[in-house]
């Protein structure tokens, strides 16, 4: 969850004496999440293992073995297929002193191209953050990254660093980083906003990450671009590139799920991923128009300010009140450097999004900001809370104390999201919307109810709402309060849904326990 209703520092705490089964359940790339593998890509596997240090574990894939980067959990750890991994169905299998996990399934392609760095994919479950660091590329004089700070310039050679392309010819050991440059066995081609890219290079001098040497071309759409890289019969996801030290928006997503379904709705809060925000961030600025010499406007109406994070590319706004419902805006970024081109924007009466907390021990696990009515408890797995290092007993702490633990079946839960449409005092339809860049009430009088009532399903069953509207001394931050259905099924990741009359559904997860 990004910021705006509850800080909490990640610290993870010290693991317990290990005697679990060394267990995998779960296979997917690193960044995005999905079963396309091929040798040299770079997986999360997760089951239950021995919090160790990578070096003292290993996996193996059709008989051939690889290396494990990231071994600090008990949850997940994070390795990379065998360069020299056989084709085909295999099974991999984790290793750690001595001891063997179970032979889990996968199939291996030749190919399974993928730029390093996860959250730099636009078109996968990992989008946003999108727009920042930008750690694929990395300017080729300096060997620092591309970032919205520091972006590319026409002519300027670059490079890509990507995984699962494949080995190179002649084959380069594994972690071999004093070893000669070796080229991949097939080169692959690069596109830049469309533009087939000469490749300098494309190869590997590590094993591991394979580079790609290319040249901006001169005529480079200024702003950001998307870069695509192929090879026969496989395709990488879409990474992004800024070019210019001009502004430019890449994408616009809610700025609760991050998710995008081409539209956004007045009074909620959307996240603008670009390059070219400036160099200085302010992230509690609400409700200023103006920050740090950024604006933000939705046509020609200026957009409150939540948070400028100008060095990672994302402004967080409030999308004016004052807006229709249908039909589209053409949204600008403005600095010192200029103003961006106009991005269209599709509006809609609502478009729901759940505010959500990353679980640091679980990459898949999107837990959804929920508390138990007029507390701070966060209904969340006990894993989960632990790695925050927050309590979970929170029956002995008082309602005001932030903790973490599963919800049971029966009880009110306050869920925060934004995007959830008109409000008003005490939800009359024709009652008057807050004026933007105003706050609801923090006294709760009056209440800025929704017109309409929201549906939320809690593992399958429908849930009874009992209040949605505009969290006090908040704006663009609704909060829905429902009851948890008696026979909903327990688990740490019981899915949750909320939509309102036509538009679509965002979904996470609470965890339930009887």
């Amino acid at each position: 969850m990004k910021g705006f209703l509850i800080t909490i520092g990640i610290s993870l705490l010290a693991g317990t004496a290990w005697s679990q089964t060394l267990t995998v359940t779960q296979v997917v790339t690193a960044g995005l999440l999905d079963s396309r593998f091929a040798p040299t890509s770079l997986v999360y596997v997760l089951g239950s293992f021995p919090q160790g240090a990578g070096r003292d574990y290993s996996i193996t894939v059709g008989g051939e073995t690889g290396p494990v980067t990231v071994a600090d959990n008990q949850v997940f750890i994070t390795a990379l297929i065998p360069s020299n991994a056989p084709l085909g169905a295999q099974t991999l299998t984790v290793h750690y002193l001595g001891q063997s996990s179970n032979a889990f399934p996968i199939t291996l392609s030749a190919y399974a191209p993928e730029f390093s760095g996860g959250g730099v994919t636009i078109n996968g479950p990992t989008a946003p953050p999108a727009f920042g660091p930008y750690t694929p590329f990395q300017h080729a004089n300096s060997r620092q990254a591309v970032t919205p700070i520091s972006p590319a310039a026409p002519g300027e050679p670059l490079v890509a660093n990507l995984y699962g392309l494949g080995p190179t010819n002649p084959p380069t050991p594994i972690g071999g980083f004093n070893t000669p440059f070796s080229p991949l066995a097939v080169t692959p081609t690069l596109t830049i906003g469309g533009q087939n890219i000469q490749i300098a290079r494309a190869g590997s001098s590590t094993g591991i990450l394979s580079e790609i040497d290319f040249i901006v071309p001169n005529d480079a759409p200024l702003g950001i671009d998307q870069v695509i890289v192929a090879i026969p019969g496989f395709s990488s996801n879409t990474a992004v590139l800024p070019v210019g030290s001009g502004p430019a928006i890449g994408s616009v997503l809610n700025g609760a799920s991050f998710g995008s379904t081409g539209v956004v709705a007045p009074g909620s809060i959307v996240s603008i991923f670009g390059a070219g925000f400036g160099t200085k961030d302010n992230n509690s600025a609400f409700p200023a128009t103006s920050v740090n010499g950024a604006t933000v406007q939705f046509g020609a109406i200026p957009a409150p300010i939540f948070a400028l994070a100008a060095t990672q590319g994302q402004i967080n706004v409030l999308v004016p009140n004052e807006l229709p419902t249908s039909g589209t805006v053409n949204l600008t970024v403005q600095t010192g450097a200029g103003v961006t081109p106009e991005f269209p924007i599709n509006l809609a009466p609502a478009a729901p999004g759940m505010f959500f907390f990353t679980d640091p021990l679980n990459p898949l696990r999107r837990n959804a900001a929920a508390v138990v009515a007029n507390t701070a408890w966060i209904a969340m797995p006990l894993s989960m809370a632990a790695a925050f290092g927050i309590p979970s007993n929170c029956a002995a702490l008082s309602a005001g104390t932030l903790c973490g633990q599963p919800a049971h079946p029966g009880d009110y839960l306050q869920i925060y999201v934004t995007g959830l449409g008109k409000a008003t005092p005490n939800g009359d339809p024709a009652g008057a919307v807050l004026a933007t860049g105003s706050v609801a009430p923090a006294s709760g009088n009056p209440l800025y109810e929704t017109v309409s009532t929201p549906s939320v399903v809690i593992g399958g069953l429908p849930a009874t709402v009992v209040f949605s509207g505009i969290a006090p001394n908040y704006a663009g931050l609704y909060q829905v309060d429902v009851q948890i259905p008696a026979a909903v099924t327990s688990g740490d990741d019981v899915p949750i849904q909320i939509s309102m009359p036509g538009s679509a559904t965002d979904s996470a997860s609470i965890a339930i326990r009887p």
